[in-house]
């Protein structure tokens, strides 16, 4: 997955980590801490790195894809482990797309309350 810049910029943030299912799920503690955060530009970062865990789902387009060639030229193993495969990473971007959307809606929240701040986002 990509770099978490958005902690190179303000550390205070809580690291989301990074796995194959995405970030870590969110709790309590760290809504709090996106919440308490004044920089737009580490919370924009975080938004885009929570966004990039949307690439996932290129995978559900392989699989399939690979599993018909596969039934076509007669691989009927490959076409079984394509179709397997297909239902395996259907349950790996559903897992990561709710742990990042999590992510990204305290973010957009906390992005909303600084922008409706008097003076705006830049103050």
């Amino acid at each position: 997955m990509t770099v978490d810049h958005y902690r190179d910029v303000d550390p205070t943030l809580p690291a989301m980590g990074a796995s194959i299912l995405g970030p870590r799920t969110m709790s309590v503690d760290d809504a709090r801490g996106v919440m308490a955060g004044d920089d737009a530009l580490a919370l924009a970062l975080m938004h885009g790195y929570a966004r990039s865990y949307a690439a996932v789902s290129g995978g559900l387009f392989a699989a399939p894809i690979g599993a018909l060639v596969a039934w076509y030229v007669g691989w009927m193993q490959f076409a079984l482990a394509g179709a397997v495969a297909f239902f395996m990473l259907g349950w790996v971007v559903m897992e990561t797309r709710r742990r990042a959307r999590q992510w990204e809606a305290v973010i957009s929240a906390r992005l909303a309350e600084l922008a409706a701040r008097p003076g705006g986002v830049g103050r």
